[in-house]
């Protein structure tokens, strides 16, 4: 039976403190800021910048230690290929069926004695 005058006596006290309560007053100064808090986590990559402008022109570079010689040959003495004197023949062939050319020196290659002016011209690789 006590349970039951509990209960009317925690449901008039819940009603008395809400009754009486004071209007708020006018709102005080503003409060200084608090402390920094801690870095948050790294937010998602942004999209991509403008190009930006072209930089100078670099360094030259070493030049290249092959040089390609064309001849037309027309006739045997003019069917001859010749390296400079600091460079030697790395490799000739004869006209579109790049038949074998004949080497002379290690600066010189030919396309023999009887070459074909219709077969093509002779391609030497000159190399230092």
């Amino acid at each position: 039976m006590r349970m039951f005058n509990i209960i009317p006596v925690i449901a008039i006290a819940a009603l008395l403190t809400s009754c009486g309560q004071p209007t708020p007053g006018a709102q005080g100064p503003k409060g200084d800021p608090g402390p920094k808090g801690d870095t948050g986590a790294a937010g998602p990559i942004g999209p991509p910048g403008v190009q930006g402008l072209q930089g100078p022109p670099g360094a030259p570079g070493a030049s290249s230690q092959f040089r390609l010689v064309r001849t037309q040959c027309i006739s045997a003495a003019a069917c001859t290929a010749a390296c400079r004197d600091d460079e030697i023949v790395i490799v000739a062939f004869c006209g579109t069926q790049r038949a074998p050319a004949t080497y002379l020196t290690e600066r010189s290659v030919s396309c023999g004695t009887n070459p074909d002016p219709s077969n093509g011209p002779l391609i030497a690789v000159c190399g230092k």
